[in-house]
């Protein structure tokens, strides 16, 4: 019997290829997209849980409020470990850690590179994480300074197939340790991905911050393993109590500290994730889980309403099978094998395509998702069954319950008007997804075009960033590259107005009343810095080489005498109307705790990126934390120009990495995931509109036959060619402007939700619904009319001979 119905349905499948040649295209599109998609959610649902402890492992984050603006994290101060183990002692182990990025290596003068995962540990963290050592005591490794654990890769990177035990590498300028240990490499689904682990205490040589301060935080967060069988919420008690003991609660500002679940912290975009793994919101899992199923039941669409319109065709087969014994249950059996067939060729299809991408997927979306052939089958198999049953449930239980004098009595198609309104249902349905998708891709389009174009408050043309290794030598390259034709200006500073390298501090705005502080954004530049990015003066003056000298170290530290500019924000948070009002003001940093005179007022410009408002910022002249320089050129010869740098830029510092970048490619790197976002969203409307594109032309194809000798008639009573396209297209459009009316308000309703993460925003226009709009359209009329203008060039004496 099952023979039987596979050799039927294979015979019913070849003799109609182009339905059959519809579905598959469609199906293995759509299956496709939710393997992909699938195996980007299992992949991102993984993160970190190979730890034996990672039910009871916690992150230790804060949030900070002040003036009404509440600030999350997952990087703590220094100190805070320490004293948790003091306050916490009934807690298995707690440990600290520094991430950096973009680290220097040097194993020799002329091997160096950039490693972007090296973690600074303490021994306790080998006990709460695992780490599968190969080599090596790693407590005893992390226990003293000077010391590191290299993972395979970084081993075989820096050393070869040679042993790396007991040879030596430069971390950064000043930082040389020995390497002690060999790790396997961390699973990628990790968000402490370490490439090396070094021994913490190495920080008092590495870190010249110091790892003492309380008002500091960069880089470092706390970890921590609960008890057996003890919940977070048993401590949220204790834990305000050490934040009110460590964090004084001033006037206006509070700070709390709050316990993250390991398998959370991928998961909290507000907590940043970690410096090495940033988080991403679960609501993009659901959003492209959604979307893939959607992809998916478009194709659905086009099984049923193909299978559906050819009702006719196969009513009288259903009869004669009828006739001659056959059952309902048999008869839905064969339908449904039919539909499990398309569906089967369609799925291996799909997992030979999904193969051949994967590579793909992964160079964009910067991920290493496993393509395991095992797991891919098993999934596909799954979406296989479930979207044969979805797509051939219906069709089969409409065909088989067919009654058979009826259909063997009459020439009426069975079941004309009842199904009418499903297919015109199911298409609508289609495009409604697909104008939302649409709608999706012009709103993202237009606020990266919305990034690109807002003016940050300063200039970004034609300006190259260069890291500096250190803050010595920097007079010495200065003269260097002011020699150069094609340098314009130049600047020394922490980092470009825009950019990541910012302190969050505070200032304290009275000294007779220390509680009372304000939250900034630090910025430390030198006095070239106004003239190169091209920043705006409001009042006072800024910066001149002679303040440098007042702060040199040759000067004892009471003489000092430091100045500060500051913006805008920073006026109105000192409580006063006009720039002028600032000058002279005393105010005290919290780096270093350096009281300071403001001398200056520039126009707001933009510190972070556009997701965040608009801080208050104050600028200081602060030569030691000098780690890149601004140069703004005046040359159309780039190449040439740059080379010529990177030569000035090599006789100060030979054995480090030269890196430059236009300051306008940076300022875009800020925007990675929603342009990412926005190549995915292309991707997933393309495909939804070529599959509905695919369903509509065969819909259309078979509806064009069905009224063939309609059109016969019609053109022998003297209807045009364009009246004949019309007529046949307009059913079809009315179609598409239902969509686009149920469409709208999802649409609306889902991008205002995806623009509100941004302070910075475009709105939401009418006119791009309207265009979303007029393109479908016109896709779909182009659509039908090419099967529509071929039946009405066709000659009428061939459509009506027959009768």
């Amino acid at each position: 019997m099952l023979r039987n119905y596979l050799k039927i349905a294979w015979r019913n499948l070849v003799k109609y290829p182009t339905t059959t040649g519809i579905n598959v295209v469609g199906l293995t599109l759509g299956l496709a997209t939710c393997l992909l998609i699938g195996l980007f959610i299992r992949n991102e649902l993984s993160y970190d849980d190979y730890h034996t402890k990672k039910d009871r492992i916690y992150r230790i984050g804060m949030t900070r409020t002040s003036g009404g603006n509440v600030e999350q994290g997952g990087v703590t101060p220094y100190p805070l470990a320490p004293a948790l183990r003091t306050d916490f002692s009934d807690w298995p182990k707690i440990a600290r850690i520094h991430a950096e990025e973009d680290l220097t290596v040097v194993v020799s003068p002329t091997k160096l590179f950039k490693e972007d995962k090296v973690v600074f540990a303490e021994p306790e963290l080998l006990d709460i994480f695992d780490f599968n050592l190969l080599t090596g005591d790693g407590s005893a490794i992390l226990s003293q300074p000077n010391q590191v654990i290299l993972n395979e890769s970084t081993a075989r990177k820096c050393f070869g197939t040679d042993s790396p035990i007991g040879k030596t590498l430069r971390l950064g300028n000043d930082l040389t340790v020995v390497v002690k240990g060999l790790m396997q490499d961390v699973p990628v689904q990790s968000n402490l991905p370490a490439s090396m682990l070094v021994s913490f205490s190495s920080m008092k040589t590495y870190f010249q911050f110091g790892i003492e301060q309380w008002g500091l935080r960069s880089g470092g967060s706390v970890y921590a393993v609960l008890p057996e069988g003890h919940l977070p919420e048993e401590y949220a008690n204790r834990l305000r109590q050490a934040a009110k003991k460590y964090f004084p609660q001033r006037a206006g500002e509070t700070s709390e500290l709050v316990m993250q679940p390991l398998r959370a912290i991928h998961f909290s975009p507000a907590f940043d994730g970690t410096i090495l793994t940033p988080a991403i919101s679960p609501t993009y899992l659901y959003v492209f889980g959604i979307v893939g199923l959607f992809v998916l039941l478009i194709a659905c669409v086009n099984f049923i309403n193909m299978s559906t319109a050819r009702a006719m065709i196969r009513a009288r087969e259903v009869g004669v099978r009828k006739v001659i014994g056959a059952t309902q249950n048999q008869l839905v059996a064969q339908f449904l094998s039919e539909a499990f067939w398309v569906t089967a060729f369609s799925a291996v299809l799909a997992l030979l395509l999904t193969y051949q991408v994967m590579p793909l997927v992964n160079d964009f979306m910067q991920k290493q998702i496993a393509f395991v052939w095992g797991e891919s089958i098993v999934l596909l198999t799954v979406l296989a069954l479930l979207t044969g049953l979805l797509a051939g449930l219906y069709p089969s239980f409409f065909l088989a319950r067919f009654q058979p004098i009826r259909v063997l009595k009459t020439a009426a198609e069975p079941g004309r008007g009842s199904m009418a309104w499903l297919r015109q249902g199911l298409v609508i349905f289609q495009f409604t997804i697909s104008l939302v998708l649409a709608v999706g891709v012009m709103v993202v389009y237009r606020q990266m075009n919305f990034f690109r174009d807002k003016d940050l408050g300063f200039d970004q043309e034609a300006i190259v960033e260069v890291g500096l290794p250190e803050a010595k030598g920097l007079q010495d390259l200065c003269q260097s590259l002011r020699q150069i034709p094609g340098v314009e200006q130049l600047s020394f500073a922490i980092g470009a107005p825009t950019s990541n390298n910012n302190f969050d501090t505070s200032i304290q705005i009275e000294p007779a009343n220390p509680d009372e502080k304000v939250s900034i954004s630090l910025k430390l530049a030198d006095a070239d810095y106004l003239r190169t990015y091209g920043l705006r003066l409001l009042a006072g003056r800024f910066f001149e080489h002679r303040d440098t000298l007042a702060i040199a170290n040759t000067i004892p530290q009471a003489e000092r005498r430091f100045l500060y500019v500051v913006n805008e924000n920073t006026v109105k948070a000192l409580g006063l109307s006009k720039p002028e009002q600032a000058l002279g003001r005393k105010i005290r940093v919290g780096l270093y705790d350096i009281e300071g005179e403001i001398i200056g007022v520039v126009r707001n410009f933009h510190t972070s990126s556009l997701r965040e408002p608009m801080r208050a910022m104050v600028m200081m002249n602060f030569p030691s934390l000098y780690y890149s320089a601004g140069i703004k050129l005046r040359t159309s010869d780039y190449v040439g120009t740059l080379a010529a740098i990177e030569k000035s830029w090599k006789k100060v510092f030979p054995n480090a990495l030269f890196e430059a970048k236009f300051l306008d490619q940076s300022l875009q790197a800020l925007y990675e995931n929603e342009q990412r976002q926005f190549t995915l969203l292309r991707v997933f409307a393309g495909l939804a509109l070529v599959i509905c594109c695919l369903g509509l032309w065969g819909l259309a194809s078979f509806v064009i036959e069905r009224r063939t000798k309609e059109i016969g008639v019609r053109k022998v009573l003297g209807a045009s060619v364009a009246g004949i396209v019309a007529l046949l297209a307009k059913d079809f459009l009315k179609l598409v402007l239902a969509a686009l009316l149920i469409a709208t308000p999802i649409a609306w309703y889902a991008m205002d939700r995806w623009l509100s993460a941004f302070s910075y925003r475009i709105d939401v226009e009418w006119w791009v619904f309207a265009l979303v709009g007029a393109g479908a359209v016109l896709i779909a009329f182009l659509t039908v009319s090419f099967q529509s203008i071929r039946a009405a060039l066709m000659n009428p004496v061939r459509s009506l001979r027959s009768e």
